[in-house]
């Protein structure tokens, strides 16, 4: 089946390119997208020369729901709404490795080095169609819309949570950094789903504000934030130093710090409060399919819902490619916590 497909050729251009692909699996036409950060960088090629030359041309977006298309195995029906799950499983037996990963139950499928993920070592969602395996697609519950397209980086969030071993466990509170949306959603999982007081904090006001289910400080005045055994870094960039070390400190000894954000540099940290209190640093990132599982049923909760839909700054039809332009534009200029979301048409 030929379709067409938007994809980066170099840093700030798209192509339009049409290709044929199999139909062995699912065919589903990719409805609602969301455009990520590491989206951007690719797109502002604030990544290596040798990276890029590697990755282009490649399809962006790893964030999305669809609707079925086909389903010769008949799991699902023709029109029914669906979670696309970026991730997917390498063909891999793991004797390559001295041990394989994906044994580890806090590690799995994607901290396998062959396994495929979307907008990154394999073409993402930015397509008429895709043919993916019916255990990478997830049944969109009725009474969700289109805040389902959170799903992955709600997913996320989850999988932070369960690297640090607390889901399952109860958890009286959790400290999160960073104002933006990786650490709105996180902390909203955290409190929705652990049922944990959560304290985050950010540097812009207006940000926090809509923290109205945390309790929130400036990151210039910590003086009163409580130590906690779980801290959770999402800031990234820059400021991902500061935030690390002001988790350092604000961890109780023996405690865990869950490191979310990506920093374009290195980050001088304090190793020597790290080595006193015993802590223990772990690197979060992507999820998979039962992290999806959680995210969904996340979803259904009516409060969490509402606060996941204060994300949605507007929904833009994209059907043509200059239009994909603007999506890309306007996404590298915003700074403001949510997203205006892609629907796409061809």
């Amino acid at each position: 089946m030929f379709v067409k497909s938007y994809k980066i050729t170099e840093p700030g251009c798209f192509e339009i390119f049409v290709e044929d692909i199999k139909e062995d699996n699912v065919l589903v036409r990719p409805e609602y997208l969301a455009i990520c950060k590491a989206d951007i960088r690719y797109y502002l090629g604030n990544r290596s020369r040798t990276v890029l030359k590697r990755k282009f041309p490649m399809s962006l977006v790893h964030e999305g729901i669809g609707i079925i298309a086909r389903d010769n195995g008949g799991k699902f029906k023709a029109g029914q709404r669906v979670v696309m799950v970026p991730c997917e499983i390498a063909e891999c037996d793991g004797s390559k490795c001295e041990k394989c990963v994906r044994t580890y139950d806090y590690l799995q499928d994607n901290y396998c080095p062959k396994s495929s993920f979307r907008s990154s070592n394999a073409d993402g969602f930015s397509k008429e169609m895709i043919n993916v395996k019916a255990d990478y697609l997830l049944p969109i519950p009725d009474g969700i819309g289109e805040e389902a397209v959170f799903s992955e980086l709600i997913s996320v969030g989850c999988c932070a949570l369960r690297r640090a071993g607390l889901w399952g466990e109860k958890v009286k509170e959790i400290s999160v950094w960073g104002d933006g949306i990786m650490g709105y959603i996180i902390a909203l999982v955290a409190h929705y789903g652990l049922g944990a007081k959560v304290n985050v904090i950010g540097i812009n006001r207006e940000k926090l504000r809509l923290f109205d289910f945390a309790t929130v400080y400036l990151a210039s005045d910590i003086s009163s934030l409580p130590q906690t055994a779980v801290c959770i870094e999402a800031v990234g960039g820059n400021a991902a130093a500061q935030a690390i070390n002001q988790a350092i400190d604000a961890t109780l000894s023996g405690g865990t710090i869950v490191l979310c954000g990506v920093s374009g540099e290195n980050a001088p940290v304090n190793t020597r409060m790290i080595l006193e209190k015993g802590l223990a640093l772990l690197g979060s990132t992507r999820s998979n399919v039962g992290d999806f599982e959680k995210a969904i049923s996340l979803l259904q909760i009516d409060d969490f819902r509402e606060r996941i839909l204060r994300l949605i700054e507007g929904v833009d039809v994209v059907d043509d490619i200059r239009k994909y332009y603007e999506a890309f534009e306007n996404a590298s200029r915003s700074d403001s916590l949510g997203k205006r979301i892609i629907k796409l048409v061809f």
